[in-house]
């Protein structure tokens, strides 16, 4: 599953419920605080902040992009502190919207835990 999870997160335009619910699947195999169900949430943004809260809490989400239509350019890391360079575990990914892109940084902590 993982494979192919990654390759439709990498060929992905935008973060829809199904591509979300089967992230949280895979995470929750190695991060048991990860919601079964973040599709509930209306707002993907929501789904995703509320699932990197419950998988990664305390981590800080460095986000920067251009917002452009139709779609921007935004990259996200994610690590354990902003304090120092040195963390073993650190996700970073590139995509068209913020949800998609926070999405893809999780799935790259997920598959280096």
């Amino acid at each position: 599953m993982s494979s192919s999870l990654a390759d439709r997160l990498s060929a992905a335009a935008t973060l829809e419920a199904d591509l979300l619910a089967e992230i949280c699947a895979a995470a929750g195999r190695v991060f048991p605080d990860a919601p079964a169900h973040p599709e509930v949430l209306a707002e993907p943004t929501e789904a995703v902040m509320h699932l990197l809260a419950r998988c990664l809490p305390g981590w800080q989400i460095h986000l920067t992009g251009e917002a452009s239509e139709p779609n921007g350019h935004w990259r996200c890391s994610l690590r354990k502190s902003s304090a120092s360079d040195d963390d073993l575990v650190v996700g970073t990914a590139t995509g068209p919207t913020i949800p998609l892109v926070m999405a893809r940084a999780l799935w790259d902590v997920v598959q280096k835990s």
